[in-house]
């Protein structure tokens, strides 16, 4: 009996449609730092490993019906360190004074109709915190929204709001103080 449920299952599974759109993401800031990260008295910093906080189960989950070839994760923070490498920072993987945390905690995707034109609006918020000393020296909720035509697709719109988490990040004056 239990084979023929686990058959059943699994045939089941096997023809549900998906409707999952897979995009591969090559996103490249190429976005201005206003700041000069390259003197950091406090000593190099290291970027961790961001984690996911959704509740949806689908670490490349994007929004709505579109996936991404890695974990959205690894796409927010491997954005955020391009941020930091076009502000020639110090980053360490090891010996680190200071280690920035972070978190995806939503993504949403709406589409917006006005004047006949239809927008992608995506909006990604991640929690970030700065460690140091064992403490937590500073924290905040970031919110990457990114707007474009839907001709133009998902990926112009999560461009755009992965500008905006890196702006968003190193243009904190409050942050910028505790790692300048």
């Amino acid at each position: 009996m239990r084979c023929r449920f686990f058959l059943l299952i699994t045939a089941l599974l096997a023809f549900t449609p998906s409707y999952a759109q897979e995009i591969t993401v090559n996103y490249v800031f190429d976005g201005q730092i206003r700041a000069d990260l390259s003197k950091m008295p406090r000593g190099p910093l290291k970027v961790a490993t961001f984690s996911d906080g959704r509740s949806d189960g689908n670490p490349r989950l994007i929004a709505g019906e579109w996936v991404a070839d890695r974990p959205l994760a690894a796409i927010v923070q491997d954005a955020i360190v391009q941020g930091f490498n076009k502000g020639n920072a110090t980053l360490a993987d090891s010996g680190e004074q200071m280690t920035l945390e972070g978190s995806i905690l939503s993504s949403a995707l709406e589409t917006v109709e006005a004047n006949g034109q239809t927008t992608l609006r995506l909006t990604i918020r991640t929690q970030v915190k700065l460690m140091g000393s064992g403490r937590t020296m500073w924290q905040t909720t970031l919110f990457g929204r990114g707007e474009a035509p839907a001709a133009d697709g998902i990926t112009a719109a999560l461009n755009q709001a992965l500008d905006r988490t890196i702006t968003g990040l190193l243009q904190d004056d409050y942050f910028l103080i505790e790692i300048q």
